[in-house]
């Protein structure tokens, strides 16, 4: 029994559907979208962002981050949100190759306010500084910005105590505002004991400063970096591989400090960042005065 002809909807219909499908697959690749994650962050968050693979860089502020090829095909990246940053609504400029005109992604940056928080230094301690070759040292650190990406979450802790000082604090030294913010977060420590890599990486240095003390700088690639202070002894060697949870040094009160802990700073493309969006970390019930 032969079927009957198809309607004039019926028709219709397919006709639109079969264009549709060709115009999805010829459908150039920019025509997808990036993506940021989280949408609303707070100052001192990190953004994450994914793109099609002819998107090569992201900027805000004056500030730009590469995003880097992932072995999936995807471009990928982190963006700093720095404590300097005005709250409110934020419009994230995308870069793609051979096209000069940018994707634009909105992202809302909320209110955070930052306490203050008092330490007392004695003259010795608050009478250190570093020196030019320390600061251009620390410079390039945080401007070295590599390819290879060794980090992968989640990020370890690098010691087991509870956190004393959380990012973003208001330092004052001695009742007297320093205009400095806290840029890591100070976790209580015990002298001796073990200070692990977050993550995998490459040794940047392991040296003693006259402000951070016995310090060791790690880069984890495609914009991440750790460094951790105030240590009493190194293990760690410039340019030696790391693994996640290998052993730096150990705990002491080297440098401008007035007590054991470990004074830890997280960097995404050169801005201090909150690691306490990294890694869940329990504030101590009563803060210790080391620092």
């Amino acid at each position: 029994m032969p079927f009957p002809p198809p309607s004039r909807k019926a028709l219709f219909l397919h006709s639109l559907a079969f264009f549709l499908f060709s115009f999805s697959l010829a459908r150039p690749a920019h025509a997808q979208h990036c993506t940021v994650s989280p949408k609303s962050v707070n100052l001192g968050d990190t953004l994450r962002i994914t793109c099609p693979p002819d998107f090569t860089s992201v900027s805000f502020n004056g500030r730009s981050a590469k995003l880097f090829l992932q072995p999936d095909g995807k471009r990928y990246g982190l963006f700093p949100i720095s404590v300097k940053d005005s709250p409110g609504a934020a419009s994230l400029s995308f870069s793609r190759q051979d096209d000069p005109k940018p994707m634009l992604l909105s992202v809302i940056i909320r209110k955070t306010v930052f306490p203050s928080q008092n330490v007392n230094l004695s003259p010795e301690i608050e009478a250190l500084h570093s020196t030019p070759e320390e600061m251009a040292l620390l410079t390039a650190f945080k401007e070295k910005i590599s390819d290879t990406r060794a980090w992968q979450d989640p990020l370890a802790v690098p010691v087991s105590g509870c956190m004393t000082s959380p990012f973003g604090v208001k330092r004052l030294h001695n009742g007297k505002p320093t205009g400095e913010y806290h840029g890591g977060v100070d976790q209580r420590t015990p002298a001796g004991e073990p200070i692990r890599a977050v993550a995998a990486g490459t040794v940047t240095f392991a040296q003693q400063f006259n402000v951070l003390g016995n310090a060791v700088g790690i880069d984890h690639g495609q914009g991440l970096e750790s460094m951790y202070l105030h240590m009493s002894r190194l293990v760690a060697t410039p340019g030696a591989q790391v693994q996640r949870g290998d052993t730096l040094g150990y705990a002491g009160s080297t440098g401008r400090s007035t007590g054991p802990h470990l004074h830890w700073v997280l960097y995404v493309n050169g801005i201090n960042v909150n690691p306490a969006q990294w890694i869940k970390l329990q504030p101590c019930p009563r803060a210790s005065k080391s620092r």
